[in-house]
């Protein structure tokens, strides 16, 4: 399975209740379901993370608060993948890729490159379980996780954040198998060759990131595939 560099932190929340009874829907009553969201969703409780993060969004609107649309896009995009990959749903994990696209039409690399490198790398993630999900055989959505994964490493690249960088490079490794693993012939070859290239390049940046245990766990993995491939003329 795709080793997935997000995790959930989990919280105890005994209960998580609306902002302050107001029926003027002011940006600062916006900010509050916002992170009224942010806390059902480190519950895991994405149902309901989603409707704050939609009720945000009633205020957050594109002329007005671009950021802040960005912002609660994003959110919503990671609620519906986290829920699209629980229970397989194609159709949330194609919503949360619109959440995803729709939040890069605010954040930007120059402007906002750690949030543009966290988007890019959900798109990716939520594109992998899409056709993880579908096994249809179509490497369109893999193509295009590949860019996403791609697009991350230009703001954590291998020499500024080795350790995130080779999470990063892994899975695009593995994206890299499973694209060829759908074509033939030459053009299998080809992607498999590359997949197993850049493995190595996420081997070495774990081990200069110091992440000695995972960089094991990482070969362990990719061994079988990287020494089928080496014995490929």
């Amino acid at each position: 399975m795709l080793r997935l560099p997000t995790a959930l932190v989990m919280a105890m929340v005994l209960s998580v209740s609306s902002p302050a009874a107001s029926n003027e829907r002011t940006p600062e009553w916006a900010a509050a379901e916002q992170q009224r969201g942010e806390d059902l969703f480190a519950a895991q409780d994405f149902i309901a993370a989603e409707a704050a993060y939609g009720e945000a969004l009633d205020v957050r609107t594109r002329p007005a608060d671009s950021r802040g649309r960005a912002e609660s896009k994003a959110s919503a995009g990671a609620a519906q993948s986290f829920r699209g990959r629980r229970s397989r749903d194609t159709a949330l994990l194609e919503g949360a890729v619109r959440d995803h696209r729709a939040a890069l039409e605010a954040y930007t690399r120059a402007d906002t490159p750690t949030e543009w490198a966290e988007v890019q790398n959900n798109l990716a993630t939520a594109l992998v379980w899409i056709a993880h999900v579908r096994g249809d055989g179509s490497a369109a959505e893999l193509e295009d996780a590949e860019r996403s994964f791609s697009n991350r490493l230009e703001v954590k690249s291998p020499e500024t954040a080795p350790t995130e960088a080779g999470v990063v490079l892994s899975n695009i490794g593995t994206v890299q198998e499973r694209i060829g693993d759908r074509l033939s012939d030459a053009d299998q070859i080809t992607r498999h060759r590359q997949a197993s290239a850049t493995n190595a390049q996420a081997l070495d940046a774990l081990r200069r990131g110091g992440q000695f245990s995972y960089a094991s766990d990482v070969e362990r993995r990719v061994s079988p595939f990287m020494n089928r491939i080496a014995q490929v003329d």
